[in-house]
């Protein structure tokens, strides 16, 4: 006998006893060890975790993603109505992972100008200005 039929061999002789002996009538006598055993059931049911079958979540970064998206959405603006300078360094970063397919570095000086024709003229003098731009600049 293993300890899972442990439960049900207390059980049904305890229903015969309490039956037998008139302590409750037949119905009740199998009910009372009946709902133990329910109870007992479900307790050890909810001490053995079942196995997750959610995959775990993925750890790698595409830049521009809805991560990306979700994160600039979140308090962007400071106290003066200009957009902050973490998310001003983020805007900048997916600007530049999107024109290095193109070979075009946003750091290089000497690239400013394919910057210009890529992202326009505006676009490019804010994102190598120190200032931090207003949210239409950064819409823009």
């Amino acid at each position: 006998m293993t300890r899972q039929h442990l439960p049900l061999a207390l059980g049904v002789p305890t229903a015969l006893l309490l039956a037998v002996t008139g302590t409750l009538d037949p119905v009740h006598a199998l009910l009372l060890p009946t709902s133990a055993l329910v109870a007992w059931h479900a307790w050890r049911s909810l001490d053995e975790p079942a196995p997750s079958a959610w995959p775990p979540p993925p750890t790698d970064e595409h830049h521009g993603a809805r991560r990306d998206v979700t994160d600039l959405g979140w308090a962007a603006l400071t106290r003066d109505g200009h957009v902050s300078a973490r998310d001003t360094r983020r805007v900048t970063r997916l600007a530049a992972d999107r024109l290095a397919p193109h070979g075009i570095d946003l750091a290089d000086r000497a690239h400013h100008t394919a910057v210009a024709t890529f992202l326009g003229p505006d676009v490019a003098d804010q994102i190598r200005s120190r200032r931090p731009p207003a949210p239409r600049a950064l819409h823009h």
